[in-house]
Protein backbone atom coordinates (compact mmCIF):
# COMPACT_ATOMS: atom_id res chain seq x y z
CA UNK A 1 0.00 0.00 0.00
CA UNK A 2 1.36 3.47 -0.97
CA UNK A 3 1.61 6.09 1.75
CA UNK A 4 0.07 9.15 0.31
CA UNK A 5 2.24 11.46 1.83
CA UNK A 6 5.52 10.33 1.08
CA UNK A 7 4.85 7.98 -1.61
CA UNK A 8 6.58 4.81 -0.05
CA UNK A 9 5.11 1.51 -0.30
CA UNK A 10 4.13 -0.11 2.81
CA UNK A 11 2.94 -4.04 4.07
CA UNK A 12 -0.99 -4.26 3.54
CA UNK A 13 -1.14 -4.73 7.06
CA UNK A 14 0.29 -1.30 7.80
CA UNK A 15 -1.55 1.15 8.77
CA UNK A 16 1.03 4.37 9.14
CA UNK A 17 3.89 4.65 6.73
CA UNK A 18 7.07 2.75 8.08
CA UNK A 19 8.98 6.03 6.40
CA UNK A 20 7.59 8.96 7.43
CA UNK A 21 5.34 7.80 9.75
CA UNK A 22 2.42 9.27 8.11
CA UNK A 23 -1.40 7.69 8.52
CA UNK A 24 -1.64 5.03 5.75
CA UNK A 25 -4.95 7.10 3.55
CA UNK A 26 -3.67 10.65 3.91
CA UNK A 27 -3.30 12.96 1.10
CA UNK A 28 0.11 14.84 0.36
CA UNK A 29 -1.36 17.75 2.51
CA UNK A 30 -1.92 15.34 5.54
CA UNK A 31 -5.67 15.42 5.29
CA UNK A 32 -7.67 12.28 6.97
CA UNK A 33 -9.33 10.18 4.04
CA UNK A 34 -12.95 8.68 4.54
CA UNK A 35 -11.54 5.32 4.71
CA UNK A 36 -9.39 5.76 7.59
CA UNK A 37 -11.56 8.44 9.21
CA UNK A 38 -13.72 5.45 9.41
CA UNK A 39 -11.62 3.07 10.85
CA UNK A 40 -10.94 5.49 13.47
CA UNK A 41 -14.22 6.15 14.69
CA UNK A 42 -14.79 8.07 17.91
CA UNK A 43 -11.39 9.77 17.65
CA UNK A 44 -11.13 13.38 16.81
CA UNK A 45 -11.23 13.95 12.96
CA UNK A 46 -8.16 16.68 12.42
CA UNK A 47 -4.98 15.48 14.31
CA UNK A 48 -3.49 18.03 16.02
CA UNK A 49 -0.98 17.89 19.15
CA UNK A 50 -1.82 21.15 20.61
CA UNK A 51 -1.82 20.45 24.00
CA UNK A 52 -4.91 21.41 25.70
CA UNK A 53 -5.66 21.18 29.58
CA UNK A 54 -9.05 20.64 30.88
CA UNK A 55 -10.52 23.20 33.71
CA UNK A 56 -12.16 20.15 35.79
CA UNK A 57 -9.23 18.30 35.81
CA UNK A 58 -6.21 19.40 38.68
CA UNK A 59 -2.76 19.48 36.73
CA UNK A 60 -1.35 17.29 39.83
CA UNK A 61 -2.85 15.88 42.60
CA UNK A 62 -1.73 13.40 45.69
CA UNK A 63 -2.30 9.88 45.87
CA UNK A 64 -3.21 7.90 48.97
CA UNK A 65 0.43 6.28 48.82
CA UNK A 66 2.06 10.16 49.19
CA UNK A 67 2.81 10.00 45.27
CA UNK A 68 2.42 13.38 43.48
CA UNK A 69 0.38 12.68 39.82
CA UNK A 70 0.50 14.29 37.33
CA UNK A 71 -1.88 15.00 34.40
CA UNK A 72 -1.31 14.19 31.40
CA UNK A 73 -4.45 15.35 29.39
CA UNK A 74 -6.14 14.23 26.32
CA UNK A 75 -4.82 14.06 22.95
CA UNK A 76 -2.31 12.91 20.45
CA UNK A 77 0.86 12.47 20.15
CA UNK A 78 3.77 11.20 18.32
CA UNK A 79 4.99 7.58 19.62
CA UNK A 80 8.13 5.57 18.27
CA UNK A 81 10.96 6.53 16.03
CA UNK A 82 11.03 5.97 12.47
CA UNK A 83 15.30 5.81 12.08
CA UNK A 84 15.79 3.33 15.21
CA UNK A 85 15.22 -0.28 15.84
CA UNK A 86 12.20 -1.91 14.33
CA UNK A 87 10.07 -2.34 16.93
CA UNK A 88 10.09 1.00 17.50
CA UNK A 89 8.81 1.92 13.91
CA UNK A 90 6.79 3.54 12.52
CA UNK A 91 6.72 6.71 14.38
CA UNK A 92 2.71 7.45 14.26
CA UNK A 93 0.27 9.04 16.08
CA UNK A 94 -1.26 7.93 18.65
CA UNK A 95 -4.39 9.32 20.91
CA UNK A 96 -4.69 8.97 24.32
CA UNK A 97 -7.56 10.05 26.86
CA UNK A 98 -6.67 11.86 30.07
CA UNK A 99 -4.49 10.11 32.63
CA UNK A 100 -2.15 10.59 35.57
CA UNK A 101 1.14 9.49 35.93
CA UNK A 102 3.39 9.27 39.32
CA UNK A 103 5.65 11.76 39.12
CA UNK A 104 8.26 9.76 40.08
CA UNK A 105 8.93 5.85 40.44
CA UNK A 106 7.36 3.99 43.69
CA UNK A 107 10.15 4.33 46.53
CA UNK A 108 11.36 1.95 49.30
CA UNK A 109 9.58 4.03 51.26
CA UNK A 110 6.21 3.63 50.06
CA UNK A 111 6.69 -0.24 48.55
CA UNK A 112 7.29 -0.57 52.35
CA UNK A 113 4.34 0.52 53.26
CA UNK A 114 2.65 -1.88 51.27
CA UNK A 115 4.34 -5.05 52.25
CA UNK A 116 3.01 -3.93 56.02
CA UNK A 117 -0.44 -3.48 54.98
CA UNK A 118 -0.57 -6.61 52.71
CA UNK A 119 1.95 -9.06 54.07
CA UNK A 120 3.33 -9.50 50.94
CA UNK A 121 7.26 -10.54 50.64
CA UNK A 122 9.59 -7.78 50.85
CA UNK A 123 12.10 -7.99 47.16
CA UNK A 124 15.23 -8.95 48.43
CA UNK A 125 17.91 -5.58 49.42
CA UNK A 126 14.56 -3.95 50.86
CA UNK A 127 15.40 -3.72 54.33
CA UNK A 128 19.45 -3.48 53.88
CA UNK A 129 17.81 -0.32 51.60
CA UNK A 130 15.74 1.01 54.10
CA UNK A 131 18.48 1.26 56.39
CA UNK A 132 20.74 3.79 54.70
CA UNK A 133 19.96 7.69 54.76
CA UNK A 134 18.55 7.68 51.48
CA UNK A 135 17.22 4.51 51.63
CA UNK A 136 13.17 5.88 51.74
CA UNK A 137 13.33 7.78 48.49
CA UNK A 138 15.31 5.14 46.62
CA UNK A 139 13.19 3.60 43.98
CA UNK A 140 12.04 -0.10 44.47
CA UNK A 141 13.85 -2.29 42.63
CA UNK A 142 14.24 -6.36 41.95
CA UNK A 143 10.39 -6.05 41.97
CA UNK A 144 8.77 -8.91 39.46
CA UNK A 145 5.80 -7.70 37.10
CA UNK A 146 3.37 -9.11 39.39
CA UNK A 147 4.42 -7.36 42.43
CA UNK A 148 4.38 -3.55 40.37
CA UNK A 149 0.75 -4.64 39.52
CA UNK A 150 -0.30 -5.86 43.51
CA UNK A 151 1.31 -2.37 44.41
CA UNK A 152 -0.80 -0.28 41.81
CA UNK A 153 -3.91 -2.50 42.64
CA UNK A 154 -3.54 -1.65 46.37
CA UNK A 155 -2.85 1.87 45.97
CA UNK A 156 -5.65 2.44 43.70
CA UNK A 157 -3.91 2.68 40.14
CA UNK A 158 -2.82 0.43 37.62
CA UNK A 159 0.47 0.11 35.87
CA UNK A 160 0.67 2.60 32.40
CA UNK A 161 0.55 1.28 29.20
CA UNK A 162 3.47 1.32 26.83
CA UNK A 163 1.83 4.47 25.15
CA UNK A 164 0.92 6.66 28.23
CA UNK A 165 4.62 5.97 30.02
CA UNK A 166 5.68 7.20 26.13
CA UNK A 167 3.43 10.09 26.03
CA UNK A 168 4.26 11.25 29.75
CA UNK A 169 8.06 10.60 28.85
CA UNK A 170 8.15 12.89 25.63
CA UNK A 171 5.16 14.80 25.47
CA UNK A 172 3.35 15.19 22.55
CA UNK A 173 6.36 16.29 19.85
CA UNK A 174 8.50 13.11 19.57
CA UNK A 175 11.45 14.48 21.06
CA UNK A 176 14.12 12.33 21.97
CA UNK A 177 14.33 12.40 26.13
CA UNK A 178 12.40 13.84 28.02
CA UNK A 179 14.28 17.20 28.22
CA UNK A 180 14.82 17.36 24.34
CA UNK A 181 17.77 16.38 22.40
CA UNK A 182 20.52 17.37 24.40
CA UNK A 183 22.87 14.66 26.03
CA UNK A 184 21.95 12.90 29.43
CA UNK A 185 24.67 14.23 31.44
CA UNK A 186 23.64 15.73 34.26
CA UNK A 187 19.72 15.24 33.60
CA UNK A 188 19.50 11.80 34.16
CA UNK A 189 21.21 8.87 36.17
CA UNK A 190 23.46 6.44 33.35
CA UNK A 191 26.07 5.68 33.23
CA UNK A 192 29.22 4.60 35.42
CA UNK A 193 29.08 7.33 38.04
CA UNK A 194 27.06 6.85 40.59
CA UNK A 195 26.40 3.62 39.39
CA UNK A 196 23.91 2.69 41.23
CA UNK A 197 20.37 3.56 42.00
CA UNK A 198 19.69 7.44 43.46
CA UNK A 199 16.74 9.04 45.44
CA UNK A 200 14.00 10.06 43.36
CA UNK A 201 13.71 13.11 41.59
CA UNK A 202 17.37 13.70 41.97
CA UNK A 203 17.87 15.08 38.48
CA UNK A 204 14.89 17.74 38.16
CA UNK A 205 16.15 18.82 34.64
CA UNK A 206 15.36 16.11 33.57
CA UNK A 207 11.41 16.72 34.07
CA UNK A 208 9.01 15.71 31.46
CA UNK A 209 6.93 18.12 29.65
CA UNK A 210 3.83 17.04 31.91
CA UNK A 211 6.28 17.19 35.23
CA UNK A 212 7.49 13.62 35.15
CA UNK A 213 11.05 13.04 36.51
CA UNK A 214 13.41 10.09 36.47
CA UNK A 215 11.68 8.83 33.03
CA UNK A 216 14.94 8.27 31.44
CA UNK A 217 17.51 6.38 33.78
CA UNK A 218 18.04 5.36 37.48
CA UNK A 219 15.73 2.06 37.06
CA UNK A 220 13.79 0.43 34.59
CA UNK A 221 9.82 1.04 34.88
CA UNK A 222 8.08 -2.12 34.44
CA UNK A 223 4.46 -1.00 31.90
CA UNK A 224 1.23 -3.29 31.21
CA UNK A 225 1.95 -4.78 27.80
CA UNK A 226 2.99 -7.88 26.60
CA UNK A 227 5.90 -7.31 24.10
CA UNK A 228 5.49 -7.29 20.68
CA UNK A 229 8.34 -6.23 18.31
CA UNK A 230 5.87 -5.65 15.39
CA UNK A 231 2.87 -4.30 17.83
CA UNK A 232 2.60 -0.85 16.14
CA UNK A 233 1.68 -1.20 12.38
CA UNK A 234 -1.36 -3.20 13.99
CA UNK A 235 -1.82 -1.18 16.43
CA UNK A 236 -5.23 0.98 17.84
CA UNK A 237 -4.46 4.21 17.62
CA UNK A 238 -6.70 4.93 20.20
CA UNK A 239 -5.32 3.78 23.67
CA UNK A 240 -3.57 1.12 22.47
CA UNK A 241 -2.49 -1.77 24.72
CA UNK A 242 -0.55 -4.60 23.46
CA UNK A 243 -2.39 -7.44 25.57
CA UNK A 244 -2.16 -10.15 22.85
CA UNK A 245 2.10 -10.13 22.43
CA UNK A 246 4.33 -13.01 23.55
CA UNK A 247 2.68 -13.68 27.04
CA UNK A 248 6.70 -14.84 28.39
CA UNK A 249 7.68 -11.13 28.08
CA UNK A 250 6.44 -7.90 30.12
CA UNK A 251 7.37 -4.11 28.15
CA UNK A 252 10.06 -2.03 30.46
CA UNK A 253 10.72 1.54 29.70
CA UNK A 254 13.26 3.92 30.35
CA UNK A 255 16.89 2.80 30.81
CA UNK A 256 18.85 2.28 34.19
CA UNK A 257 21.73 3.71 35.75
CA UNK A 258 23.65 -0.04 34.49
CA UNK A 259 22.65 0.51 30.90
CA UNK A 260 23.48 2.33 28.21
CA UNK A 261 22.90 6.04 27.27
CA UNK A 262 21.25 4.21 23.91
CA UNK A 263 18.33 2.60 26.28
CA UNK A 264 17.46 6.57 27.67
CA UNK A 265 15.34 6.90 24.38
CA UNK A 266 11.71 8.00 25.00
CA UNK A 267 11.04 5.58 22.29
CA UNK A 268 13.11 2.97 23.11
CA UNK A 269 11.43 -0.67 24.27
CA UNK A 270 12.84 -2.94 26.56
CA UNK A 271 11.40 -6.10 27.62
CA UNK A 272 11.98 -9.28 30.16
CA UNK A 273 10.58 -12.05 31.78
CA UNK A 274 7.77 -10.89 34.08
CA UNK A 275 9.36 -13.03 37.40
CA UNK A 276 12.48 -11.71 36.62
CA UNK A 277 14.05 -9.52 40.09
CA UNK A 278 16.70 -7.33 39.00
CA UNK A 279 18.53 -4.97 40.90
CA UNK A 280 17.43 -1.97 38.09
CA UNK A 281 13.44 -2.72 37.99
CA UNK A 282 11.46 -0.38 39.27
CA UNK A 283 7.93 1.03 38.21
CA UNK A 284 5.25 3.95 38.24
CA UNK A 285 1.68 3.76 38.32
CA UNK A 286 -0.88 5.63 36.39
CA UNK A 287 -4.71 5.82 36.58
CA UNK A 288 -7.71 7.49 34.70
CA UNK A 289 -7.79 10.80 34.99
CA UNK A 290 -11.92 10.30 35.71
CA UNK A 291 -11.37 9.63 39.29
CA UNK A 292 -10.44 13.13 40.03
CA UNK A 293 -12.51 15.38 37.96
CA UNK A 294 -13.61 18.24 39.22
CA UNK A 295 -17.48 18.51 40.26
CA UNK A 296 -19.19 21.00 37.66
Amino acid sequence: MFCGACGYSNPPVNRFCVDCGARIGTDPGGAVTDDVSARLSGMPTLPSTEVVWPGDLPREVDAKDGTRLRLVPAGFFWMGNKKQKKDERPYHLVYLDSYYVDETPVTCGQYQAFVQATGRSAPPGLKALLKTPEGERLPVTSVTWDDAAAYARWALRRLPTEAEWEKAARGVDGRLYPWGKDEPTGRANVGPEPGRATPVGSYPEGRSPFGALDMAGNVWEWCQDTYDQDFYPRANPRNPLCEDGDPRYRVLRGGSFGYSPFTLRASYRGWNLPHQRVACYGFRCAVEASRYRKAR
